[in-house]
């Protein structure tokens, strides 16, 4: 086993606690902020500052305390943060701050002991004289003792010996099965073990409610020319001269979005990525120039299989991901309108089975071009007819694009330029490379990837939202420029449309395959993440997101 693959005793008790926590965590590099790692920053604030006296002065007085330590040892190939390290009458204890209780029995729990184990012995490695140690517990305000043996020490080599075996592994260990111990985890989202469990045929049981059905926090859009945003005491600020625009807490911010001519400055920047929350950059009509992020993240075995995923499983992928993505189209067509044409649903109805025996990608984009075409002849039939839309009109032009040369057109487009954003981030934030598709093909400058996973959410999210602009007569002529070549969308336009879109990405609705409430952002984020357990190859097939 590579000794030289440095560990950290927080790493040990994580993998103690949950082997796939250690790996996503400390091998893959996911985080996630949660209320629970807040209030545990809490617990650990007075402690977190390293504070120590020098060595002539440990020497001269026997006696020190000493906060924020870190020691390493060689031979173990270990290095241990020590919260606080009190030295006493020639001997030194360890105490580690812990943010919930004991054990019933009183007991420490196994991966505590293991993480305050770990610094003890890496203590007696660096020559500090140290046989037990201290876990103190906040919720019950109670210290537990744990005790150095030659025993322990051996127990102590044994797991980090298996933890290596562990974080030198591309193979993700399997979720834990309908265990306490995940919910309140911060890396669930990622995690997602009862879904895992569903999909692999390890676990019948209906995934639990332990995932919040939204995220913590909403996207900040700057749509504003000439307004910049900056950060002072932990806030967001967006300016436009000296006139305040929005005022923000970091962590209430998912992503910002900056549209055209706006400034962002270095500190707010610095701030934003300190918190892993992207900065896109779009053009003012939407379509992302750039995104800013930390890191693309060290997962690196993900963007392998996703560069290098095999011809068999892309056509399984591609076939399940258009077959879906018809399956909403016609869902659309038949709930909002009394007057769809029934030879266009069964047209759709048989391309969603040609979908499904599809060979080949190039057969798929064939199916899927015909079935769009169907779909977008249906769709004037949506539209109420006392509707308020300018110029010309979409059963006339149909679907047109660069540039949009009717309202409807112009609509879709804007809303499809903001699902492909969030789509995108959605990709950065698993580590996923969002241009390099599967279905898509690889085009210079074109987000593949996140073309590929919003196909079954452009009915759902994109089509639907439009729908609710025309037929409740909000998208009437103050929202459109129409000019002979083009339609394009004022300010004003494009911030109704904005709300419009968030308010139907905060909807909530029932999970088709897992029966629990989530809103169409956490929708589409656990879609993106179950496509990476698929490329990881946790289960045998892609399940796209279908309405009923």
């Amino acid at each position: 086993m590579d000794i030289d693959l440095p560990l950290g005793a927080r790493a040990l008790g994580d993998f103690n606690f949950c082997k796939r926590l250690f790996h996503l965590e400390h091998v893959d590099g996911y985080w996630t902020d949660t209320e629970e790692t807040r209030l545990g920053r809490l617990v650990h604030a007075r402690v977190d500052v390293a504070k120590s006296p020098d060595a002539g002065q440990r020497v001269a007085s026997g006696n020190w305390i000493a906060t924020s330590m870190k020691v390493f040892s060689d031979e173990l190939g270990v290095v241990a943060v020590c919260d606080v390290v009190v030295a006493q009458q020639g001997k030194v204890r360890p105490v580690e701050f812990r943010r919930g209780s004991p054990r019933n029995d009183g007991e420490p729990w196994h991966s505590d002991r293991m993480q305050l184990l770990c610094q003890i012995v890496v203590l007696r490695h660096s020559g500090y004289p140290c046989d037990h140690g201290f876990l103190w517990y906040a919720e019950t305000r109670s210290r537990v003792r744990v005790d150095w043996s030659a025993e322990a020490e051996t127990e102590l080599r044994r797991s980090l010996h298996k933890a290596r075996e562990v974080a030198t592994s591309s193979v993700l260990p399997p979720p834990l099965q309908h265990s306490k111990k995940c919910e309140r985890c911060a890396l669930l989202p990622v995690c997602l073990p009862d879904e895992i469990n569903l999909l692999s045929g390890r676990d019948e049981a209906p995934p639990r409610r332990l995932l919040a059905a939204a995220p913590e926090s909403q996207p900040l859009y700057i749509v504003e020319p000439g307004s910049r945003l900056g950060v002072r005491g932990g806030r967001l600020h967006v300016t436009r001269a000296r006139d305040e625009l929005a005022s923000l807490q970091l962590r209430d911010v998912l992503h910002v979005v900056v549209a055209g001519p706006s400034q962002v400055t270095t500190q707010a920047i610095h701030a934003l990525a300190e918190q892993d929350t992207p900065v896109v950059w779009t053009t003012t009509g939407g379509w992302m120039k750039a995104v800013t992020i930390p890191s693309l993240g060290s997962n690196v075995d993900l963007r392998r299989r996703q560069h290098t995923i095999s011809p068999q499983r892309a056509v399984d992928f591609s076939r399940r991901l258009v077959g879906g993505k018809i399956r909403n189209c016609r869902t659309l067509l038949r709930r909002n309108s009394h007057h769809t044409d029934p030879e266009a649903l069964k047209r759709l109805d048989t391309a969603i089975r040609s979908a499904d025996r599809a060979q080949t990608v190039t057969m798929l984009r064939g199916i899927e071009g015909a079935a769009a075409r169907t779909y977008f002849d249906g769709l004037p039939h949506l539209f109420r007819p006392d509707h308020r839309l300018p110029g010309p009109g979409f059963a006339d032009s149909g679907r047109t694009r660069r540039p949009p040369r009717d309202a409807v057109s112009c609509l879709l487009s804007f809303l499809y330029a903001l699902l492909v954003k969030d789509v995108t981030v959605a990709c950065y934030g698993l580590g996923l490379d969002p241009y390099a598709g599967v279905y898509h093909q690889d085009r210079f400058g074109r987000p593949a990837l996140a073309l590929d996973l919003m196909e079954e959410f452009r009915p759902q999210i994109a089509d639907s939202t439009a729908l609710t602009l025309i037929n409740t007569r909000q998208a009437d002529a103050g929202l459109f420029h129409v000019r002979p070549d083009q339609v394009t969308l004022t300010q004003s336009g494009k911030r109704r449309v904005i709300d419009a879109y968030e308010h139907r990405m905060t909807t909530e609705i029932r999970h088709p395959l897992f029966k629990y409430t989530v809103t169409y952002r956490r929708a589409l984020e656990l879609q993106a993440r179950l496509f990476a357990a698929y490329l990881l190859e946790e289960f045998a097939r892609y399940r796209p997101f279908t309405s009923r």
